[in-house]
């Protein structure tokens, strides 16, 4: 089992987020979390990584109960509204990532080639283009070699360049004992990594695997559309 949750409830503020809400992924692949805003994705993610806590249910990673030490290791999140500072160059970053995990410069060199940030990894972060910034916090996440790798809308705002870039690296990741989660309001660029997809309705999260003539669209629009 890579990620487990049971029975999981969730209130903020009074209103209900989760009741009694299970999912379950037990083979590495990439899978899309899909639902409108304010139904819960970014709140699902922070509860995997135990910066929210449920008021009831279980989780677990890799067949553990979480703990900080366990998703330091094996957990790399990009939050939507991840901080970068921009006082610092993007080699900065990388350089104090290195340092806190250890991590082989080389390798590092080599993961941040591939989304091809040599252009502006020596600028300060403040010039940086949304694209630039979220390739920069894609390869923060990749380079620290997570086993399970949780994505909040890394889509957003990217160029074609950036997209196709950021395609390749996941589809590269499908390749590997790496399994990934990825919220976005992107179903066409969803669609060209996974057909496999969780929906957040009625509190509850719901697996389905879309057929390769399936659309995660009208997928969408059929659980999601307003009822006249």
């Amino acid at each position: 089992m890579i990620l487990s949750v049971q029975d999981l409830t969730f209130k903020f503020r009074g209103k209900t987020i989760f009741s009694h809400a299970s999912m379950q992924i037990n083979q590495h692949a990439i899978y899309g979390l899909v639902a409108p805003n304010g139904y819960g994705k970014s709140t699902l993610l922070n509860l995997l990584t135990g910066l929210l806590h449920p008021q009831s249910g279980r989780i677990q990673l890799l067949d553990q109960s979480m703990s900080r030490q366990l998703i330091f290791e094996k957990v790399a999140y990009l939050q939507d509204n991840s901080v970068l500072y921009p006082y610092l160059t993007g080699q900065q970053h990388l350089d104090f990532l290195t340092a806190v995990h250890r991590l082989d410069r080389q390798a590092v060199a080599t993961i941040a080639g591939q989304l091809q940030t040599a252009d502006f990894l020596n600028q300060r972060v403040s010039k940086y283009s949304l694209g630039m910034k979220q390739r920069l916090l894609l390869v923060m996440a990749l380079v620290v070699k997570p086993t399970i790798l949780l994505l909040d809308e890394p889509l957003n705002g990217l160029d074609p360049t950036s997209l196709q870039l950021v395609r390749e690296a996941l589809l590269d990741l499908a390749q590997q004992d790496v399994t990934v989660l990825i919220s976005s309001h992107n179903l066409d660029e969803l669609m060209k990594v996974t057909q496999h997809y969780f929906f957040i309705t009625g509190h509850q999260i719901h697996e389905e695997v879309l057929g390769p003539h399936d659309s995660a669209e009208a997928r969408y629009n059929a659980l999601f559309a307003p009822t006249v």
